[in-house]
């Protein structure tokens, strides 16, 4: 393994949320989205509708509560594109060895330590991301705007009026589906949420916009997705699929690749993930990926 190699591996492993003094936007390496995504996390204090027990991010507990700062978070967006068309993001220390083309700007998403959507100042950095959008892509070349999201509040009209402004440019949300029953819904995600608002709110979405499900797929202190699961699985994503088959955009299976919130947690072979890949391929005509 060469030196790039290395870095890249190194890159793909970090998706640390701290950069530079910010608080409010960082640069990862992202497998998923191809090369560099500028992340916005709108909730450093951690606060989500969530506690997965495969959580990366840290317990929630223990956080004082950060008001989101609308103005900083444009500030931080638009100081880190100023430094990427500088040409100083490719020379920097952590990603300077990573090769060129897994270092071109891909996407700016809405990601964090918890769930974007629930914040009250969703909907006017959503609109102010699209007015960055405009303004940068002349001079960089087109990159998308994403939502990283649990589905759990997609149907607010806060989050509605939101969602207009940041995909009005063939932007996209990847919303989380990890379960195809409550049961396991409740163990994976441990929300308080019921299973079917979930599902409700990812079917109603599809119907507007681009869609990508991300689903996780792991040992759960013994205990992994039975066929039964799968199924069921299967069964909730064509269900979404056949709202507006052209907005499903692909499907990503993955499993675990760092620390979890929960002891226990333990990745799934590759041969696991591409099983379920194949399952997913014989009934639905959909771009399925596995990390």
């Amino acid at each position: 393994m060469n030196e790039q190699e290395k870095a890249l591996i190194a890159a793909w492993s970090d998706h640390s949320r701290m950069w530079k003094d910010n608080t409010w936007v960082y640069p990862v390496i992202s497998r998923r989205a191809g090369g560099l995504s500028i992340g916005i996390n709108l909730n450093p204090d951690h606060h989500c509708s969530f506690s997965c027990a495969y959580c990366q991010s840290g317990p929630q507990e223990g956080h004082k509560r950060i008001p989101v700062d609308v103005d900083a978070v444009e500030r931080e967006l638009r100081a880190f594109l100023d430094f990427y068309e500088s040409g100083e993001f490719a020379k920097c220390e952590f990603f300077g060895h990573v090769p060129e083309q897994n270092k071109l700007l891909k996407d700016v998403c809405l990601s964090g330590d918890g769930e974007s959507t629930i914040v009250k100042e969703f909907p006017e950095v959503c609109r102010r991301m699209r007015e960055i959008q405009k303004e940068y892509t002349p001079r960089l070349g087109d990159f998308k705007l994403r939502l990283i999201t649990n589905a759990s509040h997609l149907e607010s009209p806060a989050v509605e009026q939101g969602l207009s402004q940041l995909l009005a440019s063939d932007g996209e949300i990847w919303a989380k589906l990890d379960a195809g029953t409550e049961e396991w819904f409740k163990k994976m995600n441990r929300s308080p949420l019921r299973f079917d608002k979930i599902l409700d709110n990812l079917t109603k979405t599809i119907k507007l916009y681009p869609l990508c499900i991300q689903t996780m797929l792991c040992n759960l202190q013994g205990e992994i997705p039975s066929e039964q699961e799968i199924e069921r699985y299967i069964e909730n994503l064509t269900a979404i699929h056949s709202a507006n088959p052209a907005n499903l955009v692909e499907v990503q299976l993955y499993t675990v690749i760092r620390d979890t919130l929960l002891e226990g947690v333990e990745p799934l072979p590759k041969e696991f993930l591409e099983s379920v890949k194949t399952k997913i391929t014989s009934v639905l005509p959909v771009k399925v990926r596995c990390f």
